[in-house]
């Protein structure tokens, strides 16, 4: 007599890699964006201040500038935070793609 069994089971098909390295790569740009706002508005600032510009003008110039860089400033830092949980996820879902459920079906045949 011939017993079929079946056994389900999850499989790891293709070794785990870790994939946060790829974050390096995506603050390269982050880097690369603050740095040329800070030579934005350093330059802003150059003109405006070292210039000895007076007036409601320069003055509403200044304050704008100020809070163009903070914004510019907590921008990047949330961007850098976000990335950092995106590519997290990103690893754990191209971790979970590597591992595939499979049943294996056989017959058990008794010994005699």
């Amino acid at each position: 007599m011939k017993d079929i069994e079946s056994i389900t089971v999850t499989e790891k098909i293709v070794a785990s890699e870790n994939l946060m390295h790829k974050k390096q790569i995506l603050r390269k740009y982050t880097e690369g964006i603050f740095k040329i706002d800070k030579t934005f508005f350093n330059l802003m600032d150059d003109i405006i201040v070292n210039e000895d510009q007076k007036g409601e003008i320069v003055e509403a110039m200044k304050e704008e500038t100020k809070k163009l860089t903070t914004y510019n400033r907590n921008l990047l830092e949330h961007i850098d935070k976000r990335m950092n949980k995106i590519v997290q996820r990103l690893d754990e879902q191209v971790d979970e793609i590597k591992s595939q459920r499979m049943t294996i079906t056989y017959e058990n045949t008794p010994s005699a």
